[in-house]
Parts: structure tokens; C-alpha cells; sequence
């Protein structure tokens, strides 16, 4: 009776053990759980450290250097600088101020320049295309081409799927009207002879209910755009063949609830610039929106509104805020992991994915061991 009776205790132990142990998603991991490789890559002074756009593509990644008018290719495998690609700022193939750039073929560039224009390099030929947006509606604003804050143009077919600027001055301009005659995306044929806007608004329950500077991400994968505003948990997921949009509020257990109270300040214009940068950062606020279609799996990059630091310059703190919140979506949006960085580690704004996962440049401007000559990227492999 003792040794069933026994034998009945441990079986009852053992299925609530197996019963409450936490799952793969649930149960506590770090971040360094899922790196798997981390690479030093040497540059030189033709390579700035830091980009505002990059770009994988062809088993490449692509890298604009700004301030030097070229796009570097680097080879991961071989940890070097495979090729740099120029182009002019001046002249007759000068394409001016930039902003970004979107390989569309190994050999064509997209570069987004000052006002509502485009420029189409092949990189083999001296001829060179500029696109002004504005002959098919005058209403088209500037576009850009950046991976800072998650606004890449997007290719699909002979198409570019463009994004749009809400353009304001004052908090009062922005209201559920405004925003229901803005169209954040628009198409247009690699030759310019047609585009449209892609139907789709933001309201007001894209901003959580709360009216807010009407920013936002964006990620692309096959036919389906991504995005969500800057303020807000709510991402939209729409067809890129028939324009139908789902809704998915993603789940945080991490980032604080979203406010407006920088938006709704009538006075910034009477504020100093250092104070009103204060404001801004002391709100949590989306950063950036990555798609795996490797992995299936969704990455957002989120600001936590914890404040500017005391002693260190709004101004150069705004450039490279110290941290950032990792959270990791499975192919349902459902929450997987989230992780709030490690302070002066990784670059809030830089980031990629390749076949490997998702990359992570470990070399923040303000980390102590922090070197100009060389870039830093962790891989880490957030699949089962």
C-alpha cells in the first residue's frame, strides 16, 4: 500500500512539474541565449562608422557612407569591404542632398534627393534618370530611403512602394480629418509613367486614441507592408495585391504606456531646443520595425521614455539614445521574447536581417571600448 501509494505521490509530483514547467517562449532568457555569432569588421576612413540607411541584399550588405557620396558593400563572410560605389552630389549625374538609397537590381540604385524627386543610377552607365514625384500629383511629398527609424522604400515587381511625410505645424493640424486625407504610401513604375496612393489611413485609434505626431515604421516582406506609428502598440498588415489590412495590437510586458504630452505642447516653438528634447525623450516611443521572412518572425525596436541622463546634452543624446527595447513577434504577432538592452551597447537605429537572424551592432559611439575604424555585429537566432 506504502510503495502505490508512493508511486502515486511521485506520479502526481512529476505530471505537475512537467505541467507548470514554462515554455521555450515563456521561460527566462537573456539575450546573449540567442546569439550566435558576433563579427568584427575593419574599416577605413572611406566607410563613415555609423549609417543612416543599409541595406541586405543579394547575400550583401549595403552601406551608405553620406558624408563621403558612396555606398559601401560589405562581405560578412569575409569580414571586409568588398566594393564602394559612388556617386555625384554636383554635376550632371549629381544627385544633391540625399536621403537613403534601395538597391532595385544589382546594378540600379533609387536615390530619394531633396523634395519630391528620385534619381535612378545604373551603376555600369553614365546615364541617370530623375523621377519628380510631383508630375503625378502635386500634392506627393519628399520620400526617403532610411533604415534609422524604419522608412525604406520597397520594391515589388516593376513597382516602388514609396512612403509619404504628414507635413504640420502645429498640433492642432493634426485631427482625424487631416489624417483621413493622408495616404502614408503610394506607388510608382520603375519608368514613371503611372502611381497611385495605396489606400490606407491612419486614424485615431492608430495613436492608442490619443492624437500624436503622425510618424510611423514601416517593414516589408513579399506582397504585405508593415507599419504602426511611432505611439502607439496597433500594427497594420496590408496586402500589397488586393490593399486588404488587418489590425494586431502587440502585446508588451516591457514598454511603458504611450503618451502625447510632447505633442500637445502649443509653446515648443518658445522652448529651448535642449528642453523640448527632454520632453520628446521622456516618452516611450516605437523606433524601428524589422521583418524576418527567414525566420518568420517580427522585430520591434522601441525607446522606453526614460529621460535624458544628467549631464549629457539632449541634443547629442537624441542622436544616439543609450538603450532600446527588443521585442520579438512569432508569425501570429503574438509576444516571444523582449528584452530591454544593455545601456551605451547597441546602436538604437542600426540594425538588419540576413539568412542568420537578426543583427545588431554592438559599437555605440558612447561605449568606453567604442572604435571608428571597425563595426561590430551580433547575430542572434530567435526561431526554435
Amino acid at each position: 500500500m506504502k510503495s502505490a501509494f508512493l508511486n502515486l505521490t511521485l506520479a502526481i509530483l512529476f505530471s505537475l512539474i512537467y505541467a507548470c514547467s514554462p515554455s521555450k517562449e515563456s521561460a527566462e532568457k537573456s539575450l546573449v541565449d540567442f546569439q550566435v555569432e558576433a563579427l568584427t569588421i575593419p574599416i577605413g576612413p572611406e566607410v563613415d562608422p555609423y549609417t543612416k540607411t543599409m541595406q541586405y541584399f543579394a547575400g550583401g550588405l549595403y552601406w551608405h557612407n553620406e558624408n563621403r557620396s558612396s555606398i559601401s558593400k560589405i562581405d560578412l563572410a569575409n569580414k571586409t569591404i568588398e566594393e564602394v560605389i559612388k556617386y555625384d552630389y554636383e554635376g550632371p549625374r549629381g544627385v544633391g542632398s540625399t536621403s537613403g538609397f534601395h538597391f532595385i537590381h544589382k546594378d540600379t540604385i533609387i536615390i530619394p534627393s531633396a523634395g519630391p524627386v528620385l534619381y535612378i543610377l545604373p551603376i555600369a552607365s553614365e546615364e541617370i534618370q530623375r523621377l519628380d514625384l510631383s508630375k503625378f500629383n502635386e500634392n506627393y511629398t519628399h520620400t526617403i530611403s532610411l533604415t534609422r527609424n524604419s522608412k525604406p522604400m520597397y520594391s515589388l515587381g516593376s513597382n516602388l512602394i514609396l512612403n509619404q511625410q504628414f507635413n504640420y505645424r502645429t498640433p492642432s493640424e493634426v485631427t482625424e480629418e487631416s489624417l483621413s486625407n493622408f495616404f502614408p504610401f503610394i506607388t510608382i513604375d520603375y519608368y514613371g509613367n503611372k502611381s497611385h496612393k495605396i489606400p490606407f489611413n491612419f486614424t485615431i485609434e492608430s495613436f492608442d486614441n490619443k492624437l500624436n505626431d503622425p510618424t510611423y515604421k514601416v517593414a516589408y516582406n513579399e506582397n504585405f507592408l508593415y507599419t504602426m506609428t511611432s505611439y502607439s502598440n496597433r500594427l497594420y498588415k496590408i496586402n500589397l495585391e488586393d490593399y486588404s489590412t488587418q489590425e494586431f495590437d502587440l502585446h508588451t510586458n516591457l514598454i511603458p504606456k504611450f503618451t502625447n504630452n510632447y505633442f500637445t505642447k502649443e509653446d515648443k516653438l518658445s522652448r529651448s531646443l535642449d528642453i523640448n528634447m527632454e520632453l520628446y525623450l521622456s516618452e516611450p516611443q516605437n523606433f524601428g520595425l524589422l521583418k524576418d521572412p527567414y525566420k518568420k518572425l517580427l522585430y520591434r525596436m522601441t525607446w522606453p521614455g526614460s529621460g535624458v541622463p544628467e549631464g549629457i546634452s539632449p541634443m547629442k543624446f537624441v542622436i544616439t539614445p543609450s538603450h532600446f527595447i527588443l521585442s520579438v513577434y512569432d508569425e501570429n504577432f503574438e509576444l516571444k521574447y523582449e528584452f530591454e538592452l544593455p545601456e551605451y551597447e547597441y546602436i538604437p537605429h542600426q540594425y538588419f536581417v540576413s539568412e542568420a537572424g537578426l543583427h545588431l551592432f554592438g559599437n555605440h559611439p558612447d561605449h568606453p571600448d567604442s572604435k571608428e575604424d571597425q563595426l561590430v555585429i551580433h547575430t542572434f537566432d530567435f526561431s526554435d
